[in-house]
């Protein structure tokens, strides 16, 4: 099949963008021909498809956002395809891969002199778009939650719906003894972290969003016999800048890494002791599912389209709303009561051992080939 992917940005360390990479890289395995149209690209480009980076001259990232659209649509037009799949909110979709919650939501927080910019007007139009009740577009969700209040927003029709399961690449697995142990100790040396320290891990790129900062606060609010114990390292790409003042700032700085992006992240979780994923918004936390994988157990705040996932494995979903008191009790928790954590590690790895994680690609690929709308 001849097909677009269109995606405004990539990068190589979003959740969204490595999805997109999979798939694409499993596409071009099976033979299909796909243009990838884009607005930004960081990194290099995946061999085997064709790029068009497309034109657009706004300054501002809602006028950018709507200039793709346009240029995105006229280049379809010009250029036919069997199918036209999007991984941002736009209309002339065949498929939507849906990584993110409702804007509607984010804009209903809001108070209305607010939600009449234009930023807001634009992409809420661009949602709708794709949800809207009147539209065709098929969309790819990825928990039931996200998938509820699309259709509380929208009115969306159930059958426009394809669910698609937790998506972890294939080099997140659980380690066994005794490679576990030589990954754990190599990722301490490299740190400079005490084999008797407690770490702490977040994988993220978008600091606040994530809820960083809400971990800096609750580890600086810990008793001081437990928050000597504990080392947090963040791994994402962004710079540290306010968050890394914050925790000088909170008397803790010496016990924050800013790792930046890291490509080993498989190891990083084998050689965690817990994961913090406080998130303010999160359709789904990849990134939790990734850890349950790797026998990790996790604390994550009920904003995360996966706290169901995190629940299950034995870990602990903060409640909603969220404050930093909360995620400090469950912290305090999980490392004062003797055989806590252990615990917790024994019901992740059980969960890993009984789940599967690993085919979001194949069925989008199923879907996508599938499909008889188009």
């Amino acid at each position: 099949m001849k097909l677009v992917f269109a995606i405004f940005r990539y990068f190589p360390f979003g959740g969204l963008q490595l999805d997109f990479a999979r798939f694409l890289k499993e596409g071009i395995r099976r033979g299909h021909a796909v243009t990838v149209l884009y607005d930004r690209w960081e990194g290099e480009f995946i061999p085997g498809a064709e790029y068009v980076q497309l034109n657009c001259r706004a300054l501002s990232n809602w006028g950018r956002a709507l200039d793709f659209e346009t240029q995105a649509r006229s280049y379809c037009r010009e250029h036919p395809f069997d199918r036209i799949v999007g991984f941002n909110r736009m209309g002339g979709l065949d498929w939507y891969y849906a990584a993110d919650n409702p804007f509607a939501e984010h804009v209903r927080r809001k108070n209305m002199l607010v939600r009449l910019l234009p930023r807001y007007r634009v992409f809420e139009r661009l949602e709708k778009a794709v949800f809207g009740a009147t539209g065709s577009t098929r969309i790819l969700y990825l928990t039931e939650a996200q998938k509820k209040s699309f259709q509380h927003y929208y009115g969306t029709e159930n059958d426009r719906f394809r669910y698609l399961p937790p998506g972890v690449a294939p080099q997140f697995v659980l380690r066994k003894e005794p490679e576990a142990q030589q990954i754990r100790s190599r990722i301490r040396a490299e740190f400079k972290i005490p084999e008797t320290a407690v770490l702490l891990v977040q994988i993220c790129s978008a600091f606040r969003t994530k809820g960083v900062d809400r971990v800096l606060e609750s580890v600086s609010g810990l008793s001081p016999a437990i928050r000597d114990q504990v080392v947090y390292l963040v791994a994402g790409n962004e710079e540290p800048g306010d968050f890394l003042k914050l925790a000088k700032k909170l008397g803790i700085a010496d016990q924050v890494i800013f790792a930046g992006p890291r490509r080993d992240v498989p190891d990083l979780l084998t050689a965690a002791d817990l994961m913090v994923h406080p998130a303010r918004n999160e359709a789904t936390g990849t990134v939790l599912a990734e850890a349950a994988v790797c026998g990790l157990p996790a604390v994550c705040s009920a904003d995360c389209g996966y706290a169901p996932l995190i629940r299950a494995a034995g870990g602990i979903v903060l409640p909603d709303p969220f404050t930093v008191q909360a995620l400090t009790d469950a912290l305090e928790l999980s490392l004062r009561l003797p055989d806590a954590l252990d615990k917790m590690r024994r019901d992740a790895r059980s969960y890993s051992e009984s789940s599967d994680f690993y085919h979001r690609t194949e069925l989008f690929w199923k879907f996508i080939e599938e499909d008889d709308h188009a």
